[in-house]
């Protein structure tokens, strides 16, 4: 009885897993944008000292990459709570 109990649980956890996934399509675009703001932000900083004639700030470049990845990260995690807030509760 126990474990016919046991069983049913699992399964059921198992099909909520399924619905409380979401759409993987929001994530591959959060993601991509999160990239490629990145990307652009080193650009522009490697740009802006190839134009002014001066030598690359590797350091520089990479706190402001830093930088800006870490507030990509904090906004889409917000764009996503927003979206899709059923991903973020919890099961207790």
């Amino acid at each position: 009885m126990l474990w016919r109990f046991l069983h049913r649980q699992r399964r059921d956890s198992w099909n909520n897993l399924d619905a409380r996934r979401g759409s993987r399509s929001l994530q591959i675009v959060l993601w991509t944008i999160w990239s490629l703001v990145v990307i652009g932000v080193g650009f522009f900083n490697w740009y802006a000292d190839v134009i002014a004639n001066r030598p690359i700030n590797i350091l520089g470049l990479v706190i402001d990459c830093v930088v800006a990845g870490l507030i990509g990260l904090v906004v889409m995690t917000v764009i996503e709570m927003h979206l899709e807030p059923w991903r973020f509760m919890d099961d207790d």
